[in-house]
């Protein structure tokens, strides 16, 4: 490489800025350390004054964290590139720095010597100022860099015919593989070796992991070339290939990219047992239903309908993993809203939830790092395991007595729906002919005269404060029957509902006399 790539440090903690120093061999490897900063401030200040070609910053600093170092940074300086460090707790915080330019990430818990450098070759080859033009070195390699480039949304200045040269079909196709220890230079020849007619095949981007094949083919190989991309996801196994859809200029590399290979790369999290994914055979999705209610879902639980809201959850989650389109980072995002609210939940419910506390970020961070669907639910599922059996062991461990409360708050609540005792003992997991003796001997009166008395008194309210008819009002605190209304009502309070409201009428009517005899 012909002039050192120049990069700037910058975390608040000495200890980390010293790691990152010592894990590689900097010059050896081509990069110069141009200087150190503990916050985003410090940081602006240095990069007026190096020009470092890369910046690696942590996200929280004081003074200045590194969110807005990365929007001023990129502002003052836009061919400036950002490498973020954060932990797990940050990561939702790292995705939004995307929008503003960062060219790559690192956990801080998976930071090595290895992992850095693969990152920073990476970045490397987004700079053009960087790069060694087209025919100063092996020509397949040179042309690998520039196309590694282009897919990434670099314009660069090649000669038209050397790409021409090298890229001499009408027809484009790119072909992502990921497995494990793979081999590109394999891979090629796999490819090559299937198919009779000679054509053009480069490695993009490559790791251990993850290969983008560029295919430059002419339009009647096509069908050999699906045939021998079958047969390959076929015969080599813990491996995923994707064909994404045929193109017609290498101009075009970038949106291809972007609008299919990325979409297909959603896909293999989604559907981890599958081998090939082909843009003119995608598995449908599921169709797009009503969003899911937090609100909806934390009153169900408030509520203690346990059941029905778990219901409720799990049909969206079920929802959820079958939006093949959806980014991974959503759907588990959405997961670990509902762990955190859901032990908030437990917690204002005076459950007991010391040992979902101590595992709480091991679910996050296992959400979090999970790399396929089957992961985040079982790690998701675990959780709600162990949900129902803290609230089933906190149910059993507690007497009616503690909990009359919460009932007679029930039924103020939902005095209006067709109440039972069976159903709100069920809701609230006791037996009902305990819970029928208990009320009797506790609260002075059995639950259906308890129940009474709340509907009657919510009706008197009524009558006083509203113009509505009694036949409306019978309905509307809970009666299916008018005239069971009126014979409760003339039980309770000596008269029936239209007497009531004549003789609080007429009350009324002597109060205003009276007063404006007064004021004479």
């Amino acid at each position: 490489m012909g002039e050192a790539c120049k990069v700037l440090i910058v975390d608040d903690e000495m200890l980390i800025r010293q790691g990152i120093i010592n894990y590689i061999d900097w010059e050896q490897e081509g990069f110069q350390i141009v200087g150190e900063a503990w916050n985003g401030k410090e940081a602006m200040q240095l990069i007026g004054e190096f020009a470092p070609h890369i910046v690696i910053t942590d996200i929280v600093m004081p003074i200045m964290d590194g969110i807005d170092l990365v929007r001023a940074a990129k502002k003052a300086f836009p061919d400036i590139e950002i490498i973020v460090l954060s932990s797990f707790e940050n990561f939702d915080y790292v995705r939004s720095t995307f929008q503003n330019g960062v060219a790559d990430y690192i956990l801080k818990p998976k930071l090595n010597g290895p992992e850095l450098l693969r990152i920073l070759n990476k970045v490397v080859s987004r700079i053009p100022d960087l790069q060694h033009s087209a025919s100063a070195i092996k020509p397949e390699r040179s042309i690998e860099k520039v196309l590694e480039s282009m897919i990434l949304g670099y314009d660069f200045s090649v000669d038209k015919d050397i790409l021409s040269a090298v890229l001499p079909n009408s027809r484009f196709a790119l072909v992502g593989v990921h497995g494990t220890n793979l081999d590109p230079t394999q891979l090629k020849t796999a490819l090559k070796r299937s198919i009779l007619e000679e054509f053009p095949v480069f490695a993009l981007n490559s790791s251990d992991t993850e290969t983008m094949l560029l295919l430059n083919f002419n339009p009647h190989q096509l069908e050999a070339i699906k045939q021998t991309i079958e047969h390959q996801a076929a015969e080599t196994p813990d491996t995923t290939w994707m064909l994404c859809e045929p193109f017609d200029a290498i101009d075009s590399m970038k949106k291809v990219y972007d609008e299919g290979c990325l979409k297909m790369k959603k896909y293999r999290f989604y559907l981890p047992d599958a081998s090939l994914f082909s843009y003119d055979k995608l598995p449908e999705e599921n169709e797009k239903q009503a969003n899911f209610d937090l609100n909806h879902f934390i009153e169900m639980f408030k509520d203690r309908l346990f059941k029905t809201a778990f219901t409720y959850l799990e049909n969206h989650v079920d929802y959820l993993a079958g939006r093949y389109n959806n980014d991974s980072f959503e759907f588990k995002s959405f997961l670990g809203n509902i762990v955190f609210n859901i032990i908030v939940l437990l917690e204002a419910m005076k459950y007991d939830i010391q040992e979902l506390e101590q595992k709480k970020y091991s679910y996050f961070s296992n959400i979090n790092e999970a790399v396929h669907v089957t992961e985040v639910l079982d790690q998701f599922h675990g959780f709600l395991e162990r949900v129902e059996s803290i609230i089933l062991s906190g149910d059993k461990a507690s007497d009616p007595s503690n909990n009359l409360d919460k009932i007679l708050a029930y039924i103020e609540q939902h005095y209006t729906e067709p109440l039972r005792l069976s159903e709100i003992a069920n809701h609230f997991h006791f037996n009902a002919s305990y819970l029928s003796s208990y009320f009797s001997t506790h609260h002075k009166e059995g639950f259906s005269e308890y129940l009474n008395r709340v509907r009657i008194k919510k009706s008197m309210e009524l009558l006083e404060n509203s113009t509505v008819s009694i036949s409306n009002i019978s309905g509307m605190v809970g009666y299916s029957e008018h005239s069971y209304f009126c014979k409760v009502f003339k039980r309770i309070t000596g008269m029936s509902p239209g007497s009531y409201r004549k003789e609080l009428q007429a009350r009324h009517e002597n109060e205003e006399k009276g007063f404006s005899s007064l004021k004479k």
